[in-house]
């Protein structure tokens, strides 16, 4: 292939990759002004019907707005708060068998990937973009959900966590007893977790390139919830998924006007949110009245 070939072909696939961005954004934010445009009188009506439904709050990393994600503090503010319903993480394996609880494989500072080190040396080093807090570790994460009595939200994220990883897990949750959600973008991660545990209650996380790919089919075949990113939820996705007996959740939303859309537009079932979002739609609904 000679150079000019070469160039032509990359500056291709940039465009390409480019395009599929931009349609992703536009899509959104169509989508976003979907609920922009509502009028008062509309919100009015979907206030209404919001409050016939049951919608679960999910704390993002815990109660994130007011303390550092994936750390002791944001799990324990949001453990006391009743609104709370499940308190979502990313569980990462370190180099000696254990969990921690962080972002990303790099988000230690100083150290590019969490599975290089044990947890002793995970749980004593600050975090990357603050130092002056650690992350938690995946038991103690449990053992706050356990006495806050809320559903531990784990995810998934690491595409190479294995099956061993998997399994240890599972142990470790089933023994602290609390109610459990396995959440990933990784169905094959979910659809390993569904034959060891045929009851489990999972979410499949997906943004606008999962869909029409035949991956939402094949999270719903399996009996699969959908955890979609708010901008880029539809009527027909969330339809489709109800229509099977399965459950919405929808994240990250911090608007009280979008989430309360979201619920009573979509028929949501759960809002993964950094505030206190409940009492955000009670003054939201409440100014509605004025």
């Amino acid at each position: 292939m000679n150079k000019h070939l070469r160039r032509l072909l990359i500056a291709l696939a940039i465009i390409l990759v480019v395009a599929i961005i931009g349609v992703g954004v536009a899509f959104g934010v169509l989508n976003n002004l979907k609920f922009a445009t509502y009028t008062r009188a509309k919100l009015r009506d979907l206030a209404e019907d919001y409050s016939k439904r049951d919608v679960k709050f999910i704390a993002h990393r815990g109660l994130s707005v007011e303390e550092y994600q994936n750390t002791r503090e944001a799990f324990e503010l949001a453990a006391a708060d009743e609104t709370v319903w499940g308190i979502e993480t990313d569980v990462w394996a370190t180099s000696d068998g254990e969990f921690v609880c962080m972002h990303d494989r790099n988000a230690l500072d100083g150290i590019s990937n969490v599975r290089d080190v044990t947890l002793e040396q995970a749980l004593s080093t600050p975090l990357r973009h603050n130092k002056e807090k650690y992350a938690a570790s995946f038991d103690e994460y449990l053992n706050i959900c356990k006495q806050g009595g809320k559903t531990a939200v784990i995810e998934i994220k690491d595409k190479d966590m294995t099956e061993n990883d998997l399994d240890l897990i599972m142990q470790k949750a089933e023994q602290v007893g609390c109610e459990i959600r396995y959440i990933s973008f990784h169905l094959d991660k979910l659809k390993y977790i569904r034959s060891k545990l045929p009851s489990a209650k999972l979410q499949y996380l997906v943004t606008n390139t999962h869909f029409g790919k035949g991956k939402t089919d094949e999270a719903i075949a399996a009996k699969i919830d959908l955890s979609c990113m708010y901008q880029l939820l539809t009527k027909k996705i969330a339809d489709q998924f109800h229509a099977a007996g399965l459950e919405v959740g929808v994240w990250t939303v911090n608007s009280a006007k979008d989430a309360m859309c979201c619920v009573a537009k979509f028929g949501v079932d759960y809002v993964t949110t950094d505030i206190r979002m409940e009492k955000e739609i009670e003054n939201f609904i409440a100014g509605l009245a004025k």
